[in-house]
């Protein structure tokens, strides 16, 4: 697509935002980064350099001026009255998602999910690296796409982590590989509720055409209605039973299977994740990688050596009989949940952060389960009425990281218990910048624990 003609604003200055702006400016528009919160002076230069126009602060409708589209960063919301401004205009409004697809002759490979995104991207790119494909690996995970996607040829693969705030805006979006892992609640205070939550990541799938690939897991409630509504083919992902077509575990063996006879992959005792719900997104890698065209040996090797993702249920050492994890990347309650039910003996949990309001009768429940609970955060009122309500005890509040993994190891010590868990359930932004940051603080507050 052409931009060179185009005066286009770019509205949020995170990640994306300044990659799609950069990425712009590379075409030839003419591009103003707008954000109410200012860069740094240096970032700000830089920009300018580049020709990009920045404007911080309060933004006013006299912005569009002259405003051939807007680009929304993922963090930026249709309702913002900048960009309900736009489209009352007649202004297009578009993801960077989007624009990193128009930018793009490489297929996409796109990978959504309320849990397990991260992961499974990861995955699959260093199935696709081990391999010596060319490729880029990014969305919602790492760098901008939308700066990167011209780099590569039409043999190349794009691997897309892409979230719900993404798919929104979305207007041509193709992936030619897609996979839902699965749906919970998520994100209601942008979505509204859970039809509006599930209309944002069936988007992923609105245009693709029978030549495509959708890959859907047979254990979520959604994907029934999801394979109804699809023109792409359907692939499936199951960890109980055999399917015709996708991949799934059968007698503790992972499979792929087309149309013809299966192909057995590994045994899930060959594997250094545990739990069904890292398996799902094993398979649905090796299932894309497999769609990618890489070499089932090299499947077989990356599954046997992949060992996790930092801030997704890390061990961070033992001290004094307790071992402490960091499970930062719990944004949302289902994350959390899984986790405390992936423990042998039940651990203490530290939980709580910015409140999505959502249903806590699962968290409530896995709460109760727990030897004690540390409430932290934004959300901690309304945790401890949804844990007491479902019968847990032995809960303390903390106004620190510092004082949540104190209580944390004293409660640990009274009750006996082998673990310590930081698993928020809640997104990071009543206290840090992102679930990273938050999680380096929950390590070095167990850093900082004497030793006896």
């Amino acid at each position: 697509m052409d931009f060179s003609q185009q005066h286009v604003l770019v509205v949020g200055a995170g990640i994306s935002g300044i990659g799609a702006a950069r990425a712009l400016a590379k075409q030839g528009a003419k591009v103003t980064l707008s954000d109410l919160v200012s860069l740094s002076a240096e970032r700000t230069a830089a920009l300018s350099g580049l020709g990009i126009e920045c404007v911080f602060g309060t933004q006013k409708v006299s912005l569009l001026a002259g405003v051939d589209s807007v680009v929304l960063s993922p963090g930026i919301a249709r309702t913002v009255p900048l960009v309900a401004a736009a489209e009352r205009d007649g202004i297009p409004v578009t993801a960077e998602l989007e624009l990193a697809y128009r930018l793009a002759a490489a297929p996409f490979y796109a990978i959504t999910g309320t849990n397990g995104k991260t992961t499974t991207t990861t995955l699959l790119g260093d199935m696709i690296a081990a391999a010596g494909l060319p490729h880029l690996v990014g969305g919602n995970i790492g760098s901008a796409l939308s700066e990167q996607a011209d780099t590569l040829q039409e043999d190349g693969v794009i691997v897309a982590e892409v979230s719900s705030f993404q798919l929104e805006s979305i207007v041509d979006f193709r992936p030619h590989a897609a996979v839902i892992l699965n749906i919970t609640p998520d994100h209601f205070e942008r979505h509204g509720d859970m039809a509006g939550y599930v209309r944002a990541k069936a988007r992923i799938f609105e245009n693709q055409e029978a030549g495509d690939m959708l890959i859907l897991n047979a254990h979520d409630p959604y994907a029934a209605d999801m394979a109804q509504r699809a023109r792409a083919t359907v692939w499936w992902l199951d960890t109980e039973a055999p399917t015709e077509r996708g991949a799934y575990i059968e007698a503790g063996v992972m499979y792929l299977r087309k149309d013809e006879d299966p192909v057995r992959l590994v045994a899930l005792d060959e594997l250094q994740l545990r739990g069904s719900h890292n398996w799902v997104n094993m398979l649905a890698a090796a299932l894309l990688a497999w769609e990618a065209g890489v070499p089932l040996r090299v499947i077989r090797g990356v599954l046997r050596v992949f060992s996790g993702l930092e801030h997704r249920v890390e061990y961070v050492t033992t001290k004094n009989g307790i071992a402490y994890y960091n499970d930062s990347k719990a944004t949302n309650t289902d994350a959390t949940v899984k986790a405390v039910a992936g423990f042998a003996a039940p651990p203490v949990l530290i939980t709580g952060g910015y409140d999505k309001g959502t249903d806590l009768t699962d968290l409530a429940q896995a709460m109760a389960a727990c030897c004690g609970v540390v409430l932290f955060g934004a959300s901690a009122e309304r945790f401890a009425t949804a844990a007491q309500a479902a019968g847990a005890t032995g809960m303390v509040r903390a106004e620190s990281m510092t004082e949540a993994v104190r209580e944390a190891t004293r409660l640990a010590q009274e009750h006996r218990a082998e673990a310590v868990l930081f698993s928020p359930a809640a997104s990071s932004f009543d206290r840090y910048r992102n679930y990273r940051e938050r999680g380096r603080a929950f390590k070095a507050a167990v850093a900082e624990l004497e030793e006896a």
